[in-house]
């Protein structure tokens, strides 16, 4: 009888584990997915550098990565420039540009050169670092060295958010 007992109260035992255990879910619970994040990018073109201040014959033309990641060109803008592009990140931001002018519209004395920057709104401070120079020089000079450096008013800026 005891054998029998202890048989039977073995049995139940294991039944008991065997139906305590919880089985897998099937179908997990999906976690959602985060939130996208977001910030605004500014690209911008400034005509002042210092106590310089470009001359007013130059336009710009410029290309820039738009909240799609598609390239969009502007030509013939006024300096200074800017744009500002809701966007997800993460986000590579570009921009390239050249300025233009007409030879008969410069001035005798040339205020020229490029200053620009791809920056980006972080808890209502805009954070962006401008770069380039400005030079003031007579028609001639400046025609000549336009001459011999056709580069010299293009620029191309990359930035990852």
């Amino acid at each position: 009888m005891k054998k029998v007992s202890f048989l039977l109260a073995t049995v139940l035992i294991g039944g008991m584990m065997l139906t305590g255990c919880k089985k897998p879910d099937p179908t997990p619970t999906p976690t959602p997915d985060p939130t996208p994040t977001t910030t605004t990018v500014l690209y911008k073109v400034d005509n002042t550098n210092g106590n310089l201040v470009m001359s007013d014959c130059f336009k710009l033309n410029v290309t820039y990565t738009n909240a799609k990641g598609e390239s969009v060109t502007e030509t013939g803008v006024v300096v200074p420039w800017s744009k500002s592009v809701e966007v997800t990140l993460p986000f590579h931001a570009k921009m390239e540009g050249e300025l233009v002018y007409n030879e008969n519209e410069l001035p005798e004395q040339v205020v020229y050169g490029k200053r620009y920057g791809v920056g980006n709104y972080t808890g209502g401070s805009l954070s962006i670092e401008m770069v380039g120079s400005f030079a003031s020089v007579n028609k001639e000079k400046f025609l000549n060295l336009m001459q011999e450096h056709p580069d010299r008013l293009k620029f191309t800026v990359e930035k990852d958010f």
